[in-house]
């Protein structure tokens, strides 16, 4: 599948990111019909695994929530390690007060996850924030694909090296990215409306954690934790564990700057990158609200529906990022026990907003609505307030009002102004800041 996804998509691989050129997300052989999906049954986030009904916020809490979390372990990406615990050692690298012409602080940050500092494992944090805030700032915080330095043309930025694998070789090259790559993301990013917005952001290159590429666990962070001799597992965790464990860490950081709203910092991420968001807010409840864009299969959409991506593409592609046991579920998406929209149960009650776009048919963006509108249900159990609707809006007519936000937006797989415009609103609106026409 690789060979033809390369030919008819122009793919061009940047430490493991795929940085698609017109991509429609539209990859022939797959169905793409609603009208050919096989009757399935919509996971219930309201209901045991044997049946009986979550009726109380206590149920939830303490027993329906913790068994979703395990489903997810056991079934999907894997459970995070007991002794995966390390206490925050942050080095700061550069703090410039006076940044982009005065507007904001940036700071760059080495998170060391060993004892041994510089000379092991580690990952460097870049933040931005409002220079002239008067309280501390909600930071809005995502993984990148391709370093730091992508971000924004910020020549101040210092690129951390990055995972390649040239065509034809066998071995990954960890160096310094090209001098070109320097704000070839902005407008995945946009630092600027950002910081303008009265927000802040951070960000991490997710090679930091482990390089996206088959084959790569042994420069995985899962190594620190992995005991001598151990015996794989069906439940081990996969790449996308590991990527949240570093939102995590990130977190640990934030929390401990005085610059910083510990209680208003939001995850984000975008495709895979939007998978580890979901799981890292599912896990760690530090995390005060999630932007999750078009995450799709394995992520906030439905694998039950079989439209789309699938189970058996994700596993054929990159198992990696996933628990072995991932794999029985190949051919067999209508049984998966642990779908999207149990997983966007698991961030209620903290604000969530679903993005979709309609050139992705992909990622399916009507089982991420579907997700969106299921999970819903929790967040009236725990007295928030879902997606101010159950039908699906028109393109780029966005659902703001509730603390389950939505929009499918014109064109394909990518984050553009558009997202970041709602997604702001959307903050505002949670925050009590006001919002911006």
């Amino acid at each position: 599948m690789s060979g033809v996804f390369l030919r008819l998509f122009r793919v061009v691989i940047v430490g493991g990111l795929c940085a698609t050129t017109g991509l429609a997300q539209h990859i022939p052989g797959y169905n793409y019909d609603e009208g050919k999906i096989l009757p399935y049954v919509l996971l219930d986030p309201l209901k045991f695994s044997d049946g009986s009904a979550v009726t109380t916020k206590a149920e939830w809490w303490d027993r329906r929530r913790p068994e979703i979390v395990r489903l997810f372990e056991e079934n999907v990406l894997g459970r995070t390690p007991e002794n995966a615990r390390v206490p925050l050692r942050a080095h700061v690298v550069e703090i410039d007060r006076h940044a982009l012409g005065g507007r904001a602080v940036r700071k760059q940050i080495d998170l060391y996850f060993t004892p041994q500092g510089e000379r092991g494992a580690k990952m460097r944090l870049l933040v931005y924030l409002p220079a002239h805030a008067r309280r501390r700032s909600a930071v809005v915080l995502g993984l990148n694909f391709g370093g730091n330095q992508t971000v924004l043309e910020d020549p101040a930025i210092q690129p951390t090296p990055v995972w390649t694998k040239p065509k034809g070789a066998t071995e990954l090259l960890h160096q310094l990215p090209e001098e070109k790559t320097r704000g070839t993301q902005t407008q995945e990013w946009q630092v600027e409306k950002i910081i303008s917005r009265g927000y802040g952001l951070a960000t991490a290159y997710y090679g930091d954690l482990e390089p996206d590429f088959k084959d790569a666990s042994q420069y995985s962070v899962r190594q620190l934790f992995a005991k001598p001799g151990q015996t794989p597992n069906g439940d081990d965790w996969g790449a996308i564990g590991a990527w949240a464990w570093g939102l995590s860490r990130a977190v640990d950081y934030l929390a401990s700057d005085k610059d910083v709203d510990a209680k208003r910092i939001v995850v984000t991420g975008h495709s895979r990158l939007g998978k580890v968001a979901d799981w890292a807010a599912a896990q760690d409840l530090r995390i005060a609200g999630v932007l999750s864009t078009e995450s799709g299969k394995g992520g906030q959409s439905i694998s039950r529906r079989e439209i789309g991506e699938t189970v058996l593409h994700l596993e054929h592609s990159f198992p990696y990022w996933f628990c072995p046991n991932y794999e029985k579920w190949a051919g067999h998406d209508q049984e998966i026990p642990a779908d999207g929209n149990l997983l966007l149960s698991l961030i209620a009650p903290r604000p969530l907003y679903v993005a979709s776009a309609a050139g992705d048919e992909w990622s399916d963006p009507k089982g991420e609505f579907m997700s969106a509108v299921s999970a819903s249900r929790v967040y009236a159990l725990l007295g928030k307030r879902g997606l101010e609707s159950t039908t699906m809006p028109a393109v780029d007519q966005p659902l703001l009002k509730g603390d389950v936000a939505y929009h499918i937006r014109t064109g394909k797989h990518d984050v553009t102004t558009f997202d970041w415009e709602q997604y702001l609103n959307f903050l505002d609106l949670q925050f009590g800041m006001q919002v911006r026409p």
